[in-house]
């Protein structure tokens, strides 16, 4: 829902911000986030268009509740106090904003979430496995 809400936790702002911080750290094993978005259930099956314009109207300010989570969390996994102040003031529409400017997937129907999200797996896969036959040690080397 990506609420902005002071007192719950948002379960999807939340994964936002963990992917997001961890995918910036120094020698992260995560290079990207790749968002599915879907709109509304279309009749008949499928999805409908993703309504964009709805981005415009998400909160400039933080989630309270969800970026303390997101920093109590961050800090168990060792992450830097000024890291975990950042998080703290990041607003719900720079969350979002960060995930979806280069990436992500519209689907319109099932079956294109399947086989698009499932060939960039593939190929992310193979990409790395090819990079671990030629070394071994290449994502200890911080790549």
């Amino acid at each position: 829902s990506l609420s902005p809400s002071l007192s719950q936790v948002d379960n999807v702002l939340l994964e936002l911000i963990l992917c997001n911080a961890l995918r910036e750290e120094p020698g992260a094993a995560c290079q990207a986030v790749l968002p599915v978005i879907v709109g509304p259930a279309a009749p008949g099956g499928g999805f409908g268009p993703f309504p964009f314009h709805k981005l415009a109207r998400l909160s400039e300010a933080p989630s309270r509740a969800t970026n303390a989570r997101a920093a109590a969390i961050l800090r168990q996994l060792g992450l830097g106090e000024e890291k975990l102040q950042a998080v703290l003031l990041l607003s719900v529409k720079q969350v979002v904003d960060s995930v979806l400017r280069n990436q992500g997937v519209q689907a319109s129907a099932w079956e294109t979430i399947v086989s698009e999200c499932g060939a960039r797996v593939l190929t992310t896969v193979l990409r790395d496995m090819r990079r671990l036959r030629s070394d071994p040690k290449y994502f200890e080397q911080g790549r």
